[in-house]
């Protein structure tokens, strides 16, 4: 007589079953946070390239600026040479009276559509929001005024400036009218994310 096979318990089909449900569960909360870094991930992408193409365009309009042999830099007649200025006749820079101290950076630079044209640039915060505004393109002065400014990057804290004295190493404005000529700037950004403040910067030289 032929012995006949047992089958599976009740009890032991569901205990299978929960722990099938229970690996579904690690399974689908698994997905659910690769899913959620992927998003994080991304979002953070878009910011990283956001701020590279802020201090890319920066550094772009000062390489751009106009020479001071353009703007009456150098000797203004008579035989006594002019004092030398600081910073390039191209570039002007402001500090605002707030707590914060942010920067406001004007520059004469060419027009890349037309290069025997000069506009005016400006960089300033604008609330939480750096902005870059730009003037029509003119052939002689004076140039259009900037206007109100794109909005470039959100949620910044702080803009500011220093400029690089030879002998003297990193300066903070207000600049000196004249003296020794700056060979460098450090542009740099303060902007807060959650419970942090990040700080992008940009050294250019001044050529």
């Amino acid at each position: 007589m032929k012995r006949t096979q047992a089958g599976f318990t009740l009890i032991e089909v569901l205990v299978a079953i929960a722990l099938m449900a229970v690996v579904a569960i690690i399974s689908w909360r698994g997905l659910e946070n690769v899913s959620a870094m992927q998003r994080r991930l991304a979002g953070d992408a878009d910011e990283v390239e956001n701020v590279i193409r802020m201090l890319g365009q920066l550094e772009r309009d000062l390489a751009m600026r106009a020479p001071d042999t353009l703007l009456d830099g150098g000797v203004q007649g008579g035989s006594k040479p002019a004092p030398v200025s600081t910073l390039p006749q191209s570039l002007r820079i402001t500090i605002k009276e707030t707590p914060d101290a942010s920067a406001t950076l004007e520059i004469i630079r060419s027009d890349a559509a037309d290069p025997a044209a000069w506009q005016r640039v400006v960089w300033f915060l604008d609330g939480p929001v750096l902005r870059r505004a730009a003037g029509a393109s003119a052939r002689q002065y004076p140039l259009p005024a900037a206007g109100g400014g794109a909005a470039i990057l959100a949620g910044i804290t702080r803009f500011a400036i220093r400029a690089w004295m030879p002998g003297q190493g990193w300066i903070n404005p207000p600049f000196p009218a004249t003296g020794t000529a700056f060979t460098g700037l450090e542009l740099s950004a303060e902007r807060r994310t959650g419970e942090r403040i990040e700080r992008y910067r940009r050294v250019v030289v001044l050529e």
